[in-house]
């Protein structure tokens, strides 16, 4: 998260918390179904490059 939505400090690390908690339960079902989250970025730049040479 690169920008809180509420300027209070304890809301903002409310929203911290919850989005962690959120990108863990991510990171486990993907886990637990055996299909693991794509560690390499493509830019954009490189994807177009990878669609126009198809």
């Amino acid at each position: 998260m690169r920008r809180a939505r509420y300027r209070d400090l304890r809301k903002t690390h409310l929203e911290h918390v919850f989005t962690a908690v959120a990108l863990n339960l991510i990171r486990l079902d993907a886990w637990w179904s055996g299909h693991p989250l794509d560690r390499t970025r493509v830019s954009h730049l490189a994807r177009l490059d990878l669609s126009l040479a198809a």
